[in-house]
């Protein structure tokens, strides 16, 4: 094995030598793949080459994933063509991680032996395309032999930089045909796009059920951003938004969208599992018909699941009474289980929510789809949603950008498509914007033809980490490109750059630009970053707003707390502000903190015909939200009369809602070794999440005293050494 890797990887050097100086790109595949499908990838890689890349071929004979990220790194390192990025193709083995969980937008599942390991372990590519982590292997799937599990080693970066840009393209056997001729298929009509031009002129988006909690104010302010992104927009081409509340079933609309052959790109907002895109709920009514039809299927959902964990008919009717506010007859609980009442609610289920099989008379013509959901990227389905668009017959869609875990809602999904509009190549867009699960499927070298000259190449430019550069493209006329400058400053660059991003935040017309430079100053983790949140908590865009208010718990500064409360007291919130606010940020604080600014601010605020039951009603919720963690960390993170499950929910809950000022009675825990060994490492875990916190250097103190100090068992020292290297 290793004498092959040397073969090729010389092979591959000695390739490059006494060419033009040209950067390279890997296509890794598998010995069968390539042999059934040799025709298709020979003319891809002319396509590559034709794109100003040297195309690497890689076969992978090792079938390890360390065997292939070395060979990788070693192209990297290529001194004549070194690789920007890579496709895998085929059956290449899956990476599996564990303790990396913080570098992924939402996912947290317990690693202490509830659940299986290929179930909290997260299937990524970034084992492969990030080369400053390093990983200890685990051990190899005894059932999927194409999985292989590493843990994060605690001693190296604990962020996310990908090195490279990586896609896959990974069709799989099931019921709509043999992998390989979908392969075929799939190339022959990457290598067909590559001779014709297409400017990226006509955009979609979707608002589904759920996401963003429906706010109107999220799309409508998306929409000025899509005009930022894409400004050739304003005066041609076309921006469509299709929002699930325009049909009581939205699916055949978006589908007949999605079928436009003209479609560019299409962003899809929703909820969605492995198999499924969940578009609609219950239909939004003014019938009373149609309004005691929804509280029935609902009552019939909650009878069948309550039956299933042993709910009397009483337990349930109560509940069904809580949720709709009303009574409801015991003949729909009865009914629930009727045959015919079952298919009658399975057939109203299935017509709200886009399915896998349905695919095979679907056909998307998109050819660039990002699919903002959970799970349409699982790599463990014999079809997942994303492999459907690739794949599915008739299709047009060449890339998808997917997850494969869960996925937060709260994420900027749309970050540098500007960049693809103006010839960026769609690999650099997926790379600029990666967590641990978002991936890119297809062929990561496309790019759209620019619809605009931005003053340089968009991919040589990639490479260049010149600060006088990027400070000029500051002010260029294309707002990407000038949130793309504020990224590799921060990001690229070397020296500080918070002065300069500060004054772009604040003079920036442009909300993209803006919340650009918001999320890089999270880089510095000084005044700056808190000054720009403060600043963004009244912000006329509404995703920057949002963000402020999520740093803002983040950070915990008391110099936050008055224009957290003045937001607070306002009338007409956006409902994600609204719920952000409430669910995330004001859990972080202290009520003796929020309550004197809360009072003070409505004081202030004279919008109200009622202001004392207004006080009175936000002062309970205000309470509620600043109390409800702390009361139950303190009862039970360190009562050892408690099971550790129980402890350890309390202790880790704390991950999403850094409660700053119960940092000092942590630490104080921490100080001393203890036969608490799951507690504490749990408490150090949790810890890490504190990154940003006003707490952070004292947290990085305490970590390095402890993972210095032989007195603590090994693990608690490890996780201890993993926290310093997050939050220091």
């Amino acid at each position: 094995m290793k004498k092959l890797f040397l073969i090729l990887t010389a092979a591959a050097m000695l390739a490059s030598c006494g060419r033009q100086q040209t950067p390279g790109f890997a296509i890794v595949i598998d010995a069968e793949s390539y042999a059934q499908a040799q025709g298709e990838i020979d003319r891809y890689q002319q396509v590559v080459e034709n794109r100003g890349l040297k195309p690497v071929l890689v076969i992978d004979r090792w079938g390890v994933p360390d065997s292939i990220r070395a060979c990788l790194k070693q192209l990297w390192q290529d001194r004549h063509h070194p690789i920007e990025g890579c496709v895998f193709i085929g059956d290449i083995p899956v990476a599996k991680v564990r303790d990396a969980q913080f570098l992924t937008s939402a996912f947290k599942m317990d690693q202490d032996g509830r659940f299986p390991m290929s179930e909290y372990c997260v299937s990524t590519d970034r084992f492969y395309d990030s080369f400053d982590l390093e990983w200890d292997f685990i051990c190899q799937d005894s059932a999927r032999s194409e999985y292989f599990y590493y843990t994060l080693r605690t001693d190296c970066p604990q962020r996310l930089r990908p090195s490279i840009y990586s896609a896959r393209i990974f069709p799989r056997t099931n019921q709509l045909g043999e992998k390989y001729g979908k392969l075929r298929r799939y190339m022959q009509r990457v290598n067909e796009a590559a001779d014709r031009e297409n400017r990226l002129d006509q955009v979609f988006y979707f608002g589904g059920h759920g996401n963003v909690s429906d706010s109107y104010d999220a799309r409508m302010d998306e929409k000025v951003e899509m005009y930022d992104q894409f400004p050739w927009l304003r005066s041609g081409g076309s921006l469509k938004f299709l929002d699930f509340r325009r049909d009581n079933v939205v699916k055949p609309r978006l589908m007949n969208e999605l079928r436009r052959k003209d479609l560019d790109y299409a962003l899809l907002h929703h909820h969605g599992s492995e198999e499924e895109q969940l578009l609609s709920g219950y239909p939004v009514t003014g019938s009373l018909p149609t309004a005691i039809d929804n509280a029935r299927r609902y009552v019939h959902s909650l009878a069948r699941s309550g039956k299933k964990r042993g709910r009397s008919l009483a337990e349930i009717k109560t509940a069904a009474a809580s949720y709709l506010r009303s009574e409801v007859p015991d003949s729909w609980i009865k009914e629930a289980d009727s045959p015919e009442i079952i298919a009658k609610d399975q057939a109203a289920d299935y017509a709200q929510d886009l399915h896998v099989a349905e695919f095979k008379d679907f056909a998307p013509q998109a050819l660039l789809v990002s699919l903002d959901a959970c799970y349409n990227g699982s790599f463990h389905v014999d079809e997942s949603i994303q492999e459907a668009y690739l794949f599915g017959p008739g299709s047009g869609t060449l890339l998808a950008v997917a997850n494969t875990v869960n996925s937060i809602q709260d994420r900027w999904i749309n970050r540098h498509a500007g960049m693809v509009g103006l010839g960026m190549r769609v690999g650099y867009m997926a790379m600029l914007n990666v967590t641990l699960e978002t991936h890119l499927f297809g062929d990561p070298t496309y790019c759209f033809t620019p619809s605009g000259d931005c003053g340089f190449d968009v991919n040589t430019a990639m490479t260049n980490d010149s600060p006088r550069f990027w400070r000029k493209q500051l002010d260029n006329c294309y707002p990407a490109v000038q949130a793309l400058a504020v990224y590799k400053l921060a990001e690229r660059c070397e020296g500080n750059y918070s002065d300069l991003l500060f004054e772009k935040f604040s003079t920036s017309p442009y909300g993209m630009v803006r919340l650009a430079a918001l999320l890089e100053l999270a880089n510095y983790r000084d005044d700056n970053l808190t000054a720009a949140v403060a600043a963004g908590l009244g912000d006329n865009y509404e995703l920057l707003q949002r963000f402020a208010v999520i740093l803002s718990g983040r950070i915990g500064e008391d110099c936050l707390v008055e224009p957290l409360m003045r937001l607070y007291c306002q009338n007409t919130l956006p409902e994600r502000v609204e719920f952000d606010l409430g669910a995330n940020a004001l859990r972080c604080y202290d009520s003796a903190s929020l309550l004197p600014a809360f009072s003070k601010a409505l004081a202030l605020t004279d919008c109200y015909r009622n202001p004392d039951s207004i006080a009175a009603v936000k002062k309970e919720s205000l309470t509620y939200y600043s109390t409800s963690m702390s009361e139950d960390f303190r009862q039970n993170a360190f009562n050892q009369s408690l099971s550790v499950k129980a402890r350890l929910s309390d202790i880790l809950s704390l991950r999403n809602y850094n409660v700053h000022f119960l940092v000092p009675e942590m630490l104080a825990y921490l100080s001393e070794p203890s036969d608490d060994v799951k507690i504490q490492q749990a408490m150090w875990e949790t810890l890490g999440w504190f990154d940003l916190s006003y707490q952070a250097p004292v947290i990085a103190a305490k970590a390095q005293a402890v993972m210095n100090d032989t007195r603590f068992d090994e693990r608690v020292r490890r996780e201890a050494e993993r926290t310093w290297n997050r939050v220091r």
